[in-house]
């Protein structure tokens, strides 16, 4: 099925993109973000509720797991 209103859309997205935070009681934003971010809904909400909704903050706080696997054992701190 096609769009019928394809600018509307590229609108939202930019709207989304430029917000600089995540609005969790929204579910197109809620969509956006899981996609945009790669994980869950519940997964933003989580660390939503834990940092604040600053995309910035979600974001890293996300990427925060993948980080502490690059650092090489003999620079880990436990």
């Amino acid at each position: 099925m096609q769009n019928k209103h394809p600018e509307r859309r590229e609108a939202e997205r930019r709207a989304f993109e430029t917000c600089r935070t995540i609005d969790v009681t929204d579910g197109k934003a809620m969509r956006f973000w899981s996609s945009r971010l790669g994980v869950t809904p519940e997964e933003i909400a989580a660390v939503v509720k834990e940092v604040g909704p600053n995309t910035t903050a979600v974001a890293l706080k996300l990427e925060a797991p993948h980080q502490e696997r690059i650092v090489p054992p003999s620079l880990s701190l436990r």
